[in-house]
């Protein structure tokens, strides 16, 4: 077996559940809990037979609006009631819980569209050629926001929704645990100017961390990355700059994504470092979307610290969300290798602690009872693969985009925008910045980049 790699890049991205980007590569000699075409949901539409997966998801105008990922829209999903009753089959309230958010019975069919192989051909061909987890589900059974809290601290300050504006401020992440002055390893996070952890006040005050992700490859290149790397996406459209967001949050375009993945792919394979390092593709939330496996209970164990729960909704974090895409790359894994072993985002910063930082006391019983990752290498040193596989290009949305020189449209910003851009704002206040923008200024998803590229510069000048 290999010996664990020296450098680990995680890539999150937004708001994709396993069966709807994966599930359907599932074949005969390729045995990932997927799809067999069989799986239905009920239909919204009263008498009307149920609602079967299909395979003709579109990279962009399928989830439009935005599919509900709210705690009580998880819970109808997965229970099929608000009140995350066990009182029936589970995994049945997708169709009707998407109907509801449209208002509109027929559209509710739309979320059980599901990509394959040739729509989505990027993120399958790394799957197939490389490492898929087919049991990594997402920390919380919510939004994007908690959930990427607890990939960076194993709990999310009692937050289940996106609306804590302090919840990102007052976390301690493993960041800060790399950080201390007698560990030797150090960490970078890689922004295109939007990040929840921007707002965080430990990570203001040692700016050094963040970089643009613009400097990404040529950072490769020159062998110049450090013991661990967390890229972003962007989050939302730039129009004034004519770019698109690359997060994959529907109703982005999903090839935008695939372009992402493959930027970050190659830059890794063309980098000295490309043997010594361990890409893990993954993405924060399902989004709504339906995916086929209940997700697990969890037992507190009182060993280790407490979670702090949320008190409204009231949860105790002991469930995990829904499914959601993982795919490990390195040269040292073997074609087709598929990881049955049951993942959340708490086993980043387990493995992260576990490899890189002085440090061994997990942050809660989560941290200390989630799988690490550190032995997915499964080729010897000796069987380092040196083929420079090549990947295919992107399905893109018609007409082409880029091609044809049409910039994005300018439109309200997101809700995750929105929220980030609240959590900055309460951040600096706390630390007496004042942007010339204030967040109920924002009206467009212009305002909302403006917004927080400005509030990035002015939290570095004052870290």
């Amino acid at each position: 077996m290999a010996t664990p790699f020296q450098h680990l890049v995680v890539l999150m991205l937004e708001n994709r559940s396993f069966d709807h980007m994966l599930g359907l590569l599932r074949s005969s000699t390729y045995a990932i809990e997927g799809l067999d075409g069989s799986e239905t949901n009920p239909s919204a539409i009263d008498g009307a037979p149920p609602v079967p997966v299909t395979p003709d998801a579109r990279t962009v105008h399928d989830l439009n609006p935005d599919p509900g990922h709210d705690f009580i829209n998880v819970n109808v999903q997965i229970f099929g009631n608000p009140d995350g009753i066990v009182a029936g089959p589970r995994m049945q309230g997708f169709v009707q819980d998407y109907a509801l958010v449209c208002n509109n019975a027929v559209a509710g069919d739309k979320i059980m569209k599901c990509f394959t192989g040739t729509t989505l051909p990027v993120l399958s061909f790394l799957a197939k050629q490389y490492a898929v987890c087919d049991h990594w589900f997402s920390s919380v059974p919510g939004p994007t926001i908690p959930n990427r809290l607890f990939a960076h601290g194993a709990q999310s300050v009692g937050s289940l929704t996106q609306d804590s504006i302090a919840a990102p401020s007052m976390l301690k992440t493993i960041f800060e645990v790399i950080n201390d002055p007698a560990n030797p390893e150090t960490y970078r996070i890689y922004t295109a100017g939007a990040s929840v952890l921007l707002a965080n006040l430990y990570l203001t005050h040692h700016q050094g961390g963040f970089h643009p992700y613009s400097e990404f490859r040529s950072d490769c290149l020159n062998g110049d990355l450090p013991a661990y790397t967390f890229i972003e996406p962007s989050y939302d459209d730039d129009p004034a700059n004519g770019e698109y967001a690359t997060s994959q949050h529907p109703d982005f375009p999903v090839d935008e994504g695939e372009g992402l993945i493959a930027e970050v792919y190659e830059a890794l394979r063309d980098s000295p470092l490309w043997e010594s390092t361990l890409l893990l593709i993954v993405y924060d939330e399902h989004g709504g979307i339906y995916d086929h496996v209940t997700p697990p209970d969890l037992v507190p164990d009182p060993a280790f610290p407490a979670v702090p729960p949320s008190i409204d909704p009231p949860f105790a974090f002991d469930r995990l969300g829904v499914r959601v895409p993982a795919v490990f790359v390195s040269p040292y894994i073997k074609a087709g290798t598929i990881i049955k072993r049951q993942f959340d985002h708490c086993s980043i910063v387990a493995t992260v602690r576990k490899l890189f930082c002085l440090d061994k006391a997990p942050f809660n019983w989560r941290e200390a009872h989630a799988a690490t990752f550190d032995d997915v290498l499964n080729l010897p040193i000796n069987q380092v693969r040196t083929e420079r596989l090549v990947l295919p290009n992107p399905v893109v949305a018609l007409p082409n985009r880029r091609t044809a020189n049409i910039p994005p449209a300018v439109r309200k910003p997101t809700d995750l925008t929105i929220a980030m851009a609240r959590a900055m704002e309460y951040s600096m206040n706390i630390l007496g910045v004042q942007p010339a923008m204030k967040v109920s200024q924002i009206y467009t998803a212009q305002d909302a980049t403006d917004y927080l590229q400005q509030a990035a510069a002015l939290m570095k000048a004052k870290g």
